[in-house]
């Protein structure tokens, strides 16, 4: 079964006694003081739309959520702001460039990795392909492109990822 941060994380990273729960977000070490704070992982996705104003969405490769459907994207490396950050995973996992034209909004969520549940937090673009053909590649194993109404019959690997999509079509 997968663990909090807080139920996974025991021991002070500075001087490696037990960390005391103080808050919901918040591991202080009993005998240094170190804070540890729980926040969320920065991520990105985007959302692109083909001519018909249906949207692309990405089979899922790997765990977590194995062939359940996804919007392209990922986490964001620590020197990357989202534009960097967007552009990079689209093409690591589609084979293309992208041109970001807005931004839909940020959306919390979680994602279990390796029996732990990360907090993440992810800035959703919208975009359109300006160069290249579309191919899985990365952690991807098949794309296609579906109507606002197909999305919420498939399964679908993050609650975020709908909210994204009514955000989008509103």
């Amino acid at each position: 079964m997968a663990k909090s941060i807080n139920e996974a994380y025991h021991f002070c990273p500075l001087c490696g006694e037990k960390f005391q729960k103080k808050e919901p977000d918040l591991l202080v070490c009993k005998s240094c003081g170190f804070h540890y704070f729980i926040n969320p992982r920065p991520c990105n996705a985007a959302i692109i739309s083909d001519e018909k104003g249906n949207i692309l969405l990405v089979k899922r490769k790997y765990e977590p959520k194995k062939d359940f459907w996804d919007l392209p994207g990922g986490f964001m490396s620590p020197d990357e702001n989202i534009d960097v950050s967007a552009k990079r995973e689209i093409r690591e996992e589609l084979g293309v460039e992208i041109e970001i034209t807005g931004i839909v909004g940020g959306f919390a969520d979680s994602y279990e990795y390796q029996g732990i549940v990360y907090p993440t937090y992810t800035t959703i673009v919208a975009a359109k392909i300006i160069k290249g053909e579309i191919r899985p590649t990365d952690d991807v194993s098949d794309v296609a492109f579906y109507t606002k109404e197909e999305v919420f019959q498939l399964n679908i690997a993050f609650p975020s990822l709908l909210g994204a999509v009514r955000v989008y079509f509103s």
